[in-house]
């Protein structure tokens, strides 16, 4: 199957999210996005601003994927720590798009209540955003999948010998879209470093929201009713 070529546009993740789009397409962004904050970390920097507004996802006229945090800075210290909270804070950021919950969001209700978000996780990533969120594991998504594929690719090998039809003969190629073409996305350009250059605060959606569930999340309505 020859590669899908998609229009090019550049947009903050706020407006990309005002448009519907299918779990696929939702994942290769949420692994573009994972990627480049990776990316970003093994640069010594680290994001300090998830809030969509500040964050530009879009395709080239080349049809490479690209994302851009608009907020960065310097990892002086606290390596670890701030690796780790970009890692969450990235993933409640991607659960509360799927979930349109995004603006009321807390993440004691959403590790207590993860349950009743599953049904808008993609299924094949649920295991790893229970991970993340409920058992506070620090796994970048990228290598996530790519660790998920590369058992499928196992898998299928292991079937094709037992069947006698493989000959010796391995797949190379992902069965999914995400984690075979690095190559096909962009490295988000970094500032240079300054000592005295302290970016603004981070959006922590962690500790600023408290859930107001919509009529879509009947069953979280009916917690907070409870809890009156």
């Amino acid at each position: 199957m020859g590669e899908i070529i998609r229009m090019p546009f550049e947009k903050t993740l706020e407006d990309y999210t005002k448009s519907y789009h299918d779990n696929d397409e939702y994942t290769r962004l949420f692994y573009v996005m994972d990627s480049t904050m990776k990316y970003i970390h093994g640069k010594g920097y680290y994001v300090i601003n998830f809030n969509p507004k500040n964050i530009v996802v879009g395709v080239t006229n080349d049809n490479r994927d690209f994302v851009n945090f608009k907020n960065i800075d310097v990892m002086d210290d606290d390596i670890t720590d701030k690796i780790n909270s970009n890692i969450y804070n990235l993933a409640f950021l991607e659960v509360g798009l799927l979930s349109e919950t995004l603006e009321h969001l807390r993440p004691d209700f959403l590790k207590q209540n993860f349950s009743q978000f599953k049904i808008f996780i993609p299924e094949n990533l649920v295991n790893y955003y229970q991970m993340i969120l409920v058992n506070r594991g620090h796994t970048y998504l990228c290598d996530y999948i790519e660790i998920k594929n590369k058992q499928e690719i196992a898998k299928l090998n292991k079937a094709l010998e037992e069947e006698g039809s493989s000959k010796g003969r391995s797949y190379v190629k992902s069965t999914g879209h995400y984690g075979e073409d690095e190559d096909n996305i962009i490295p988000m350009p970094l500032p240079k470093k300054k000592d005295n250059d302290i970016a603004a605060f981070v959006t922590n959606y962690a500790l600023a929201f408290v859930v107001i569930a919509s009529s879509l999340l009947i069953p979280l309505i009916a917690f907070l009713l409870g809890q009156g």
